[in-house]
């Protein structure tokens, strides 16, 4: 009876560690993502998998951006292509053939056991008022061809986190909440003045060590380190240092 317990215990927090919408900072490319988590849904033993997403510039949670929705489909034969694909609410129907569309093929074995599985892929990309609508919605249908599929209210829930500020705050970390939420982060341009900052002082230390680095007198060395002393040449400027102190001994 203990480990049966200790077994849903276990279980319980595998699943609150799963959030419903993940943040993740990029700081090579200064972006935010957000990723609803994604949901699958099945019609006649047809299975898709759909994933949204939204991306920011810079540590912000930004507005009036695109959301990328993908849907996903893996079996030994195609489906998706060549298929319209229509999102119905009963706020109107979104249109979803403009989309991009792409395979991949993998060795795993498919639903009847038999090796080689086709992952078929749509990507859309919405206007933030046609994702809230989809997000929203009573009611929405996803229909892929002759097949429907319906997109429980439920499973639509990160959507409309991933769209509202306040809910996604509260489900992020402490740390992320003070990110994102109490105080404001330098913008993309600040960053970027800032860059342009450190390439100047770089580029001013690596001409000073050009003119210092034969110098036979250590106080040009001395006034080197103190000018630059982060300086990738401020090992060598040390060791010369020294070396010219010794000679002077």
């Amino acid at each position: 009876m203990r480990i049966y317990i200790l077994l849903l215990a276990l279980l319980s927090l595998a699943g609150c560690s799963v959030k419903s919408v993940e943040t993740v900072y990029h700081e090579a490319e200064d972006v935010t993502r957000f990723t609803a988590k994604a949901f699958k849904t099945t019609m006649r033993n047809k299975e898709i998998v759909l994933e949204a997403g939204r991306e920011c510039t810079g540590k912000v949670i930004c507005t009036d951006d695109e959301i990328k929705l993908t849907v996903k489909y893996a079996d030994r034969f195609s489906f998706l292509k060549g298929k319209d694909l229509v999102l119905e609410t009963e706020q109107g129907r979104i249109n979803l053939n403009e989309r991009d569309y792409s395979t991949s093929y993998s060795l795993q074995k498919a639903k009847d056991g038999t090796s080689g599985v086709l992952t078929e892929q749509f990507l859309f990309w919405l206007s933030e008022s046609e994702f809230l609508k989809a997000a929203h919605a009573e009611q929405a249908t996803l229909n892929i061809g002759d097949y429907g599929f319906e997109l429980s209210s439920e499973e639509r829930v990160p959507w409309q986190i991933m769209m509202d500020k306040e809910r996604l705050l509260e489900i992020m970390d402490e740390e992320q909440q003070r990110e994102y939420g109490q105080y404001p982060h330098a913008n993309k341009d600040n960053k970027k003045l800032d860059l342009r900052e450190k390439r100047l002082v770089s580029e001013a230390a690596e001409s000073t060590w050009k003119l210092v680095k034969d110098s036979k007198n250590p106080e040009d060395i001395r006034y080197f380190l103190e000018q630059f002393p982060n300086s990738p040449f401020a090992v060598p400027a040390k060791l010369k240092l020294k070396q010219l102190e010794r000679d002077k001994d």
